[in-house]
């Protein structure tokens, strides 16, 4: 437990020749310089030894140190899986996964930092106070290396089809532990990686893989004579083999056992405990799909022409369980199909048939919310996708009618669409310049402001009825107008 009461006899004392730290009347500890000062009393401000209000200590934790630190040690894993040094690799994952460090970023991850943050679990808790944080950090500190992970709360969001997918909502403090085994293991996998998988990894976006594909689609590529295959892997995070996705996961024993065991919990309420998949709610999933999925997009890779591995016919981009592959003239996609069944079943997943199809690069196909299309000169244009344009216009008016004040609405718009432009910047945007919704907002604004005069002036008239000062000017100020 951390401790919130104050010690008085705390004193901390800093000067040019000589950092001293009082944290009892007996004992003291002098340091070279005030950074080292700072940095130990952090460390001992979240273990507990130093008394005081929970809020100031953490707030006034070195966050920016405290990240220098857990990168350096990403880092030297990042390094020794390059080099294949698989027994320094794991001492350096239990390095960081023991760090204090690491654990408070893992919680100020979960609690303060991540979109999902307020999703509760089975507990029903939606956010943790200060002193719930730093208890929480020493119990990761005490428990990572043995931890009970408690069963999933089910919540099912809509999808763009009419159907509803299952989310798994773990509880905060699963969610930490999960966000710590991140920080390990996330340097390793980073070293193998494939690289053009772009979809939840750090460092990539959608506009990497959005410029690859103009790479592989411009005039200099000869994209008009290009084929497309679409492919979409169905219920990916919910189908995958726990042995194959576990395989590939590099961390130390005891934190791999309790990621075994965290992906067999079940759904309360539901089933007791999970044969497969993982659950789209928890921080690591996303890792762990890639891991399962690592190599999909180099399928195809060895139908190439010539000496020189430029001439390959088949190049595949990734992004999570998304994926299309851009084939040249005479690739064999017949071949490629066969291929990717093989790679999926493997994994204990398959393809969906409704979404997986071959286009000509000139007719144009959807990926990542974007239209990619080759006209008939060659010339590669990116546009909004039509979906993707319906779902701006109906989420601005959804939230105009959500009955905040005018000023709020407009603020909240306001972000939607600059988020939604600075997405589409490398777009063709000439006819996804949103004057409709402009013309629709303009309107709505025009009536509510009317609707606002009325009511004033009905106002008015009933306190010009009562005799009322106040009423008759009101009046006479809305007849003149």
């Amino acid at each position: 437990m951390v401790s919130t009461e104050k010690i008085p006899n705390v004193i901390i004392r800093a000067t040019n020749e000589v950092k001293t730290v009082n944290i009892t009347k007996q004992t003291s500890i002098e340091y070279p310089s005030l950074k080292a000062l700072r940095l130990h009393l952090a460390v001992f401000l979240l273990a507990g030894k130093i008394g005081r209000r929970a809020d100031d200590v953490w707030k006034d934790l070195p966050w920016k140190k405290l990240r220098r630190q857990v990168f350096r040690l990403q880092r030297a894993i990042f390094k020794a899986q390059e080099n294949k040094q698989k027994a320094k690799v794991k001492r350096l994952q239990r390095l960081l996964l023991q760090s204090r460090a690491a654990q408070a970023l893992a919680v100020k991850q979960v609690t303060q930092l991540n979109t999902g943050r307020k999703s509760p679990g089975v507990d029903g808790k939606t956010a943790l106070s200060t002193r719930e944080r730093l208890v929480l950090c020493q119990r990761l500190n005490k428990h990572w290396h043995h931890w009970k992970h408690q069963q999933l709360r089910r919540v099912n969001i809509p999808k763009p089809n009419g159907k509803t997918r299952g989310l798994g909502i773990p509880i905060i403090a699963d969610r930490a532990w999960q966000a710590l085994l991140k920080l390990a293991a996330e340097p390793a996998y980073e070293a193998t990686a494939g690289e053009r998988s772009y979809g939840f990894r750090p460092g990539r976006c959608t506009a990497d893989a959005q410029q690859l594909i103009f790479i592989n689609l411009s005039s200099n590529a000869k994209g008009k004579n290009k084929l497309v295959l679409e492919t979409d892997i169905s219920k990916c995070f919910d189908e995958i083999d726990h042995k194959v996705m576990l395989k590939g996961v590099v961390l130390p024993k005891e934190a791999l056992k309790g990621l075994k065991l965290a992906v067999k919990a079940g759904v309360r309420g539901e089933y007791p405990s999970s044969i497969k998949g993982t659950p789209q709610g928890g921080v690591i999933s996303p890792l762990l799909a890639n891991i399962a999925l690592d190599g999909f997009e180099n399928l195809g890779f060895d139908q190439w022409i010539g000496s020189r591995r430029d001439g390959t016919l088949i190049r595949g981009i990734r992004y999570a369980d998304d994926a299309v592959f851009i084939c040249k003239t005479g690739a064999n996609i017949q071949q490629l199909r066969k291929d990717i069944d093989e790679f999926l079943k493997s994994r204990g997943l398959r393809i969906n048939e409704t979404k997986t199809k071959v286009s000509k690069a000139t007719d144009g196909f959807d990926f990542l919310g974007w239209r990619f299309r080759v006209n008939s000169r060659g010339v590669f244009k990116s546009t909004p996708s039509s979906d993707n344009y319906a779902d701006i216009k109906a989420k601005v008016k959804a939230t105009w009618r959500n009955g905040a004040t005018t000023e709020a609405r407009l603020k909240r718009i306001e972000s939607q669409v600059r988020g939604w432009r600075q997405y589409h910047k490398n777009c063709d945007m000439s006819k996804h310049a949103l004057w409709s919704l402009r013309i629709w907002l303009w309107r709505k604004l025009r009536a509510e402001k009317r609707r606002m005069a009325q009511k004033e002036a009905e106002k008015a008239r009933r306190l010009a009825i009562k005799g009322k000062p106040l009423g008759a000017r009101l009046a006479r100020s809305h007849q003149s107008r």
